[in-house]
């Protein structure tokens, strides 16, 4: 995936390739065509104004005649020159251009003629080197035809990244805007320039499930929100009755009502972090001074459980820093963590490493694969954690240890993060 090119590269590198094929495959076809053209008018050349010359024989004249610098006649095979008679037999008539190793080339013609010894074979045999171009003239020739197609070349080069660009803007344009962090609300995407018609259909379809993305999103946090408050007037209705109980001095009775009151403490801060997320806003972001003093009030209220999983917890912060987060959600994420290591691990080893980058709960207990045994809570602590890290554009994992146990962490995404080390 990530040596995938850009659209507009891969249409260039098709079409210039072709461009240079078809550039080779012409220039070739045009420099046989011009050695097939000027044999052709040579032999046809030969084989018209040789019968005018083959009357001579029949005047009395014989053997071998020299009409011109270039051309001779003969009226018998055997006073043919030896390099032709060992390419043609006595019987043969017709027109055909030779070839010799010393790049001589003659054009030769038969037919049969009257002579003194009545109708025979004669033959017409032209130098042709004298009137064909020269192989200096040919190179310059074939020089400039090769100067031409590449400055047609790089004319349709130059036409072809604009058109590779032209098409594959709005392609390009559409990828910009789905990345884009400002389109999160799912509202209908419009791309610049002209569209095509797979472009139209694929843009109706991400459009489509846009809309059905954001209908989603919107009925879940209708839901949340809904739920949320609901939730609250139980609470409200539970937190007077332990007020009453606790008029009572009975220890059972204040030990039970501690309990009750502890876990709806934590409903609370559940429903409020449920309608952090439902909103789906920073408003309340603020910078938040990430210390040791910080944590360990963070995660006070995770000693009783420490203390009765027996664990040996420990706490590591690299440097005291400020994050740009709720408090609230980013207290959460530190608590579900180690409620999920904590339970994980009876008897064994949590550590929690903070740094300015990220956030690590390294545990030896059961791991992934299976269930920690006695576990009690809401079951989706983990959940949390990632939805929160999605709002952020953090990077969320968790994964087994070489060992025993797992590694849940969190890596704060740049836009987000550091923002600074306080000294």
């Amino acid at each position: 995936m990530n040596n995938a090119k850009p659209m507009s590269s891969k249409i260039i590198r098709v079409y210039l390739l072709g461009a240079m094929v078809l550039l080779v495959f012409y220039g070739a076809i045009f420099n046989n065509a011009i050695l097939y053209t000027e044999n052709k008018s040579s032999e046809r050349r030969l084989a018209l104004i040789s019968p005018y010359h083959f009357k001579l024989f029949s005047q009395g004249l014989k053997g071998e005649i020299q009409i011109d610098p270039m051309l001779k006649i003969y009226d018998q095979y055997d006073i043919l020159p030896s390099s032709i008679k060992r390419r043609i037999n006595e019987t043969w008539q017709g027109s055909i251009i030779f070839h010799f190793e010393d790049d001589h080339e003659y054009s030769v013609f038969a037919m049969q003629a009257m002579t003194e010894k009545g109708l025979t074979i004669v033959y017409a045999l032209e130098d042709i080197d004298a009137i064909e171009w020269g192989d200096t003239e040919f190179a310059i020739f074939q020089t400039a035809i090769f100067g031409f197609g590449l400055f047609i070349y790089i004319i349709a080069a130059l036409f072809i990244i604009k058109m590779a660009k032209r098409i594959s803007m709005p392609f390009s344009s559409l990828a910009d805007k789905l990345e884009s962090s400002d389109n999160e609300e799912y509202t209908p995407l419009s791309v610049d320039g002209e569209l095509s018609q797979e472009l139209v259909q694929m843009l109706t379809s991400i459009n489509s499930y846009r809309s059905r993305i954001r209908d989603t999103f919107m009925r879940e946090q209708a839901f949340t929100r809904y739920v949320s408050h609901e939730l609250r007037t139980p609470m409200t209705v539970i937190r007077g009755g332990i007020s009453i109980l606790r008029r009572l001095k009975d220890e059972k009775v204040q030990k039970q009502s501690n309990r009750i009151d502890n876990a709806v403490i934590e409903m609370e801060q559940l429903v409020h972090t449920f309608l952090l997320l439902a909103r789906n806003e920073d408003a309340a972001t603020t910078n938040v001074d990430i210390s040791d003093v910080y944590i360990k009030e963070i995660i006070k209220d995770l000693e009783s459980t420490i203390q009765a999983n027996q664990v040996n917890f420990n706490q590591h912060l690299q440097s005291d820093f400020s994050l740009n987060v709720q408090p609230l959600l980013f207290a959460a994420v530190i608590n579900n963590l180690l409620k999920n290591a904590i339970n994980c691990s009876v008897e064994g080893q949590v550590d929690l490493f903070i740094s300015p980058q990220r956030i690590d709960v390294i545990d030896n207990g059961v791991g992934l694969d299976s269930q920690p045994r006695g576990y009690e809570g809401f079951g989706i602590g983990l959940n949390i954690v990632r939805d929160i890290c999605e709002k952020y554009h953090w990077e969320f994992s968790i994964k087994n240890n070489e060992g025993d146990g797992c590694t849940a962490s969190v890596i704060f995404h740049k836009k987000y993060d550091a923002l600074h080390n306080i000294d």
